[in-house]
This record gives structure tokens, sequence and C-alpha cells, in this order.
């Protein structure tokens, strides 16, 4: 599912948490750690869209997507899953994708860097994502820091969506992407092991139909198992999962893990993770999203006859959303997401973005040491913001109560 931050309005849901009255949606009081070894949901009231997640030893990362926005594709890191700061920015240069991602064009609004996944093979992080027009592309690093190498384009074709990969335990890798623009099938592709090149020809169908997308592989107690979400009309869009006793599939076995939860603007995408607790969470965003974007919660999840039911379990062992929880892990230092800024280093901090890859020449932290000195230049179309160059952003971040002091010369 794709969401562009430009409604007006918005319809308020009440919200029920445990114990406490129904609340309107985005009025919450109280989010995130709670300074007590529990947490609320959302535990980012911030528009980071089409989250994936993952563990490294005593570390989980996460990344978002970011659409025409530069730098592209946002890296998270946290300590316990609920407290989170920016890594970094993945990919420095849209240009790699497409020259319409640049300043001189800008021809991709809202388009750009859609959903990915980030895995760990082998002492090395790798990043596989699509965009809508131009294909699938991945790039790796040694450190979730970077550097990360140049892009290395996969599939260059229009149409394709929520791409995810997996190594299985003889090193074989496979790539799954799904063709949004042909009923929505999904296929599962031979990859070399490097993760730089797909068989196209390969390419077997595993899902397909209701809007399947959002496709994860995870392997758990010898099973493989394929998530995805799925929408249907009037219903809503939730979670589900095909299962194989084989990577290559046949996924046979299908189930739905969650209610859509449409009073809970529908947590539906993300990344099933193993805690350092050794209990399994769902870090997801919420999809339907409104004008703050789609924002992100964490979820416990409980093994049911071998299948991953999401959120609270409800009698008939589906789950539904949940508002509050455990901290997964006790962390003496506690990460935030900055968004303030001082301007004191030679270059914009990971919390900053350009509508489209900026024109360089016209922005520098150096020529005045303290200040970001911004020189204007005309739009490539009169009356039109999307297409004002080097406009700076940062995300929604939607609480109680928000202030903003500006410093301008």
């Amino acid at each position: 599912m794709r969401y562009l931050v430009s409604i007006l309005f918005c319809t308020c849901f009440s919200i029920y948490l445990s114990g406490q009255q129904s609340i309107e949606w985005g009025n919450w009081k109280s989010w995130g750690d709670q300074g007590d070894g529990t947490y609320m949901n959302p535990i980012i009231p911030s528009d980071y869209s089409d989250i994936d997640c993952i563990r490294v030893d005593e570390d989980y990362y996460a990344i978002s997507s970011t659409f025409q926005f530069s730098p592209g594709m946002t890296l998270l890191h946290s300590k316990d899953l609920v407290n989170w700061e920016i890594c970094g920015n993945i990919i420095d240069d849209l240009t790699q994708i497409s020259e319409d991602l640049h300043w001189t064009r800008m021809n991709r609004y809202g388009r750009g860097v859609w959903a990915g996944t980030l895995r760990h093979y082998n002492g090395r992080f790798y990043l596989f994502f699509g965009t809508p027009d131009e294909g699938y592309f991945m790039t790796s690093a040694s450190r979730a820091e970077g550097p990360w190498e140049p892009l290395t384009p996969l599939l260059s074709e229009p149409g394709w969506d929520d791409c995810t990969a997996m190594w299985d335990e003889n090193g074989k890798a496979y790539f799954v992407g799904t063709h949004f623009a042909d009923g929505y099938k999904t296929y599962l592709f031979k990859m070399s092991e490097d993760g730089k090149s797909i068989d196209r020809k390969s390419a077997k169908l595993i899902n397909s139909g209701s809007g399947r997308e959002a496709s994860k592989l995870i392997k758990v107690n010898g099973w493989y198992y394929l998530i995805f979400s799925e929408h249907k009309p009037g219903v809503g869009r939730y979670v589900m999962a095909k299962r194989s006793r084989k990577l290559a599939g046949p996924y046979k076995e299908e189930k739905q893990l969650a209610l859509p939860s449409c009073e809970a603007m529908e947590p539906n995408q993300g990344g099933i993770i193993l805690g350092k607790d050794n209990n399994w969470y769902f870090l997801t965003h919420h999809g339907t999203g409104d004008w703050s974007g789609r924002i992100v919660s964490l979820l416990p999840v409980t093994w049911v006859e071998d299948w991953p039911i999401l959120g609270e379990v409800l009698p008939q062992n589906i789950g539904t959303m949940k508002w509050d929880g455990k901290i997964p892990f006790k962390h003496t230092e506690k990460l935030y997401i900055k968004r303030s800024d001082d301007f004191d280093e030679d270059r914009l901090a990971p919390q900053w973005q350009w509508n489209y890859q900026p024109r360089k020449d016209y922005f520098s932290l150096t020529e005045r040491p303290g200040w970001l000195r911004l020189k204007a230049y005309r739009p490539l179309e009169t009356n039109n913001l999307l297409k004002a160059g080097n406009t700076l952003t940062q995300r929604t971040f939607r609480k109680q109560n928000n202030d903003v002091t500006i410093k301008m010369d």
C-alpha cells in the first residue's frame, strides 16, 4: 500500500487503552516508553511508512520508505524495540534510480523509493527495494552506518513493489517480488548469493490477488513463512501468512493472522522479530494513515499451532490491535529520534530530507558555520510547491503539543 500525505481532513476513530477510557485516534496523551518498564502504542507517532525490522546480535534495525525525498530509505536503530534513533539514510544519490528524481526534473512525487526489506547475511547488511516505475534495486554494507555500495539494478521493469529476500541454510538465495500491475501476482526468484542478480526465468508464482503485497520471509522451527498483507473491499487490510517446509515452496497452507483493526488505521506491514527476551514481536506501520502519515506500533506475537498471531489473541485464535505492553529489554541509554538542529556539523543531520535530489550549490553549512544557508531559485513550474527545488523537510510528528522555534537571518 502507498500513502501520500496530502489529505486535509481525517476521520476520528475511538481506540481503547487497557483499563482506560476511549480516546480519538491521534489524540493520545501518552506514547512510547512510559518510564516504568512498559510502553504505549504508537511507539513512534511519526510517518515511517513501509517499516521492516531485523535484529543483529544486541541491536535492532528498521527501514522506512522515503518516496521522492532525498536522501532515500531511512534507517533506524534501537536497543529495545521501543526507543529508536535515526541511524542514517541509505541512498545518498537518488539519480542512481532515475534522473526524474533530480531537481532538474522532479517527476516522481509520491513514487521513488517504495517499500524494501532489510537483511543481514554472513556479516553483511543488505537492502532490497523497489520503485513503481524503474523496478528493483539492492545495495549492501559491512556496517549499518555505511558506507553503502552504489545501487545495483535487479529487475528493470515497471509495476513491481514490496520485495523481500532470504538465504537458506545451504546459502541458496531467493528473492520475492509482487507484480502489482498484473493483479498483485507474487513471484519467487532464484538470486545470486551476493544478492546482485536474480534469475528472471526462474520466477515461480507463490501468491496472487486481493491486493496481496508487503511480503516478508521468515523461518521459525523448520517452517518458512511468507508474511503478507491482503485487502478486501468493505473489510480493510490485514495480515496473512503462508507456510512451507521448503524455502522454494510450495506454499499451500494459509492463515489470517490478524483482523483489519480499522479503528486503529489497519496495522498491516512490518517485520516479525525474535526479541532479546526470547519473545516475538511485530513492528508495524498503521497502513491507512491520515494527515500525519503512517505511524509505528509494536505488537506482541503469540505462536498458536505454529502460526504467528499478531497483537492481542482473541478466542478465535486471531489477533487484533493491542495498545500497551512490556518493553522487551531494559537499556540504560534511552534513544530518541532527533528533530532539533543547531546546524553545527558540516553536513545535514539525518532527520532532514529534501524534496527530490537537491541542487547542492544552492545550500551550505560551511559558508557561515553554525547556520544552514539556503539560496532561492525559480521553481520548475510557477505556483507549484511540489516542484520547488531545495525544499527541506522532516517527517510529521504527531503528539499533544508541538512547539517549533526557528532562528533566521
